[in-house]
């Protein structure tokens, strides 16, 4: 059984000099950031001195108990406290070990304790130690925004939406145009829920397009939070996709699972939509 610590040709004698970086967030955070090109800079910003080890493995959550391999940082010096925003912010250098491995290695671990940061060594009351945690997978190709993951496992936030459509991604544009249906757009810090609908030509890619522009998409109800809380609050703003059809399905048919959607979700009541 090939574990963390065997793959990646550290001793056991040497645990003392390793962390480990569970890098979890609500909104999906880390896994955005590395998918961004981000996540060595996103790491290097702390709210405590956490680091204090020679080097870090940092694992970023990609599903349940499913952690993916981002590779291993060496702490280059002390963190300098930002007074301003009262954050430590450390100077790392990614290593060369494993490093074709990056966002291949899957590893599955279940983290029964709180510590986002604890030591290679920790030896938890479970005894699912972190150093012995199991290889899950390694993937052919390098997990990137290229990869379309399926309508059903669609949840990105409006950074990784932008780029996507900036980009023009082939895998992404080929699937979002081919589908007309029903999307919902989640605000990540109240909860509150939006639910629309695709339909026309291009479906979903060109729908989607017009939210990548603004974060509103020419909607009233979106456009108001925006006014109201400022422009870079859409970068709260979370991206799924509930049903889809194919090209040939009626528009009036769509307008009615929308509705649909909006009285089983609530979200003319609790949510944003007004109609």
């Amino acid at each position: 059984m090939l574990t963390l610590t065997n793959i990646l040709g550290i001793d056991e004698k040497d645990f003392i000099n390793y962390k480990i970086h569970f890098a979890f967030g609500a909104n999906n955070d880390p896994l955005n950031e590395y998918l961004l090109g981000r996540f060595k800079e996103y790491q290097e910003y702390q709210t405590k001195p956490n680091f204090n080890r020679k080097y870090i493995i940092s694992l970023v959550n990609y599903d349940r108990d499913i952690w993916m391999y981002a590779g291993i940082f060496e702490v280059l010096c002390d963190p300098t406290l930002d007074v301003s925003s009262n954050l430590y912010i450390y100077q790392t250098n990614l290593l060369d070990i494993q490093s074709d491995l990056i966002g291949r290695l899957f590893f599955t671990y279940k983290k029964d304790f709180r510590a986002s940061y604890p030591r290679l060594e920790l030896m938890p009351a479970s005894e699912n130690k972190p150093a012995d945690m199991v290889v899950y997978k390694i993937d052919v190709n390098k997990l990137s925004i290229e990869d379309f993951p399926g309508f059903d496992k669609i949840k990105i936030s409006y950074d990784i939406l932008n780029s996507i459509i900036n980009q023009d991604i082939p895998t992404w544009k080929n699937a979002l145009s081919k589908a007309k249906g029903i999307y919902l757009i989640a605000d990540t810090l109240t909860g509150k829920l939006y639910v629309g609908s695709a339909y026309g030509e291009s479906a979903l890619w060109q729908r989607w397009s017009e939210y990548s522009k603004n974060g509103h998409g020419g909607n009233k109800d979106l456009r108001e939070l925006l006014k109201i809380n400022g422009d870079d609050y859409k970068k709260n703003f979370q991206y799924s996709v509930l049903e889809i059809n194919n090209l040939n399905t009626s528009d009036i048919y769509i307008f009615e699972r929308e509705t649909h959607w909006k009285e089983i979700l609530l979200t003319r009541k609790h949510g944003l939509n007004s109609n």
